[in-house]
């Protein structure tokens, strides 16, 4: 029997979440980068901007350009730094702990939750999309995974959406997820398998 891969990625809603022999990250996807990647390229601009053109540009712009540069460099390379190396959730099975990071300044300082596996009762899958949109099935499809804590708190980790017609692999995908996180904290995985409800069609009839 083949062993599972070292590290593997599997793409959720605008996160990814990468699974590792002993821990498991959901991170921002890599299209999180681009924002600060733009916010970098105008800050530059505007400060080669002023460099260049000091002598001609009026002393309102100028300052104005300045200023962009000096908060838009900081914000945008902490952004940027977030969107490749920080994590919204660790699982660590070594330190036995599960965290969600405050994501301050989009740097993923401070820890906003840290649930011991010892509080965690169980991994949910559920899709939220069940209620049908006039009649017909809603055309997405997006399924959620949380981690229900002994207290009774739901905590989500991460969804999945996806046109309807791809909503078996949209399923596959969470449940991968939701089933990796399951194995590392070693608890069971409750899948809401209840067929999504719809409503009756009645037809007017005219006379």
């Amino acid at each position: 029997m083949d062993s599972p891969p070292a590290r593997r990625e599997i793409d959720l809603h605008r996160r990814v979440c990468v699974v590792k022999p002993d821990t498991i990250e959901i991170k921002p996807a890599r299209s999180a980068a681009i924002a600060p990647l733009i916010g970098l390229f105008l800050a530059i601009s505007a400060f080669v901007a002023v460099v260049l053109w000091l002598e001609q540009l009026p002393f309102v712009l100028t300052l104005l350009l300045m200023g962009a540069a000096i908060v838009l460099v900081p914000f945008s390379g902490m952004g940027f730094v977030y969107s490749v190396y920080g994590a919204n959730v660790v699982i660590d099975r070594k330190k036995q702990t599960a965290i969600w990071q405050q994501g301050l300044l989009g740097m993923g300082v401070g820890t906003e939750e840290l649930v011991p596996f010892a509080k965690i009762e169980r991994l949910e899958l559920a899709e939220t999309t069940r209620e049908p949109q006039e009649g017909v099935p809603q055309d997405f499809a997006q399924y959620e995974i949380l981690l229900l804590k002994t207290s009774g708190r739901r905590l989500p980790l991460g969804q999945v959406t996806v046109p309807r017609y791809m909503a078996d692999d949209g399923l596959a995908r969470a449940r991968e997820v939701a089933q990796a996180i399951a194995d590392l904290v070693e608890k069971p995985l409750h899948e809401d398998e209840r067929p999504p409800r719809h409503r009756r069609q009645t037809t007017a009839t005219g006379v």
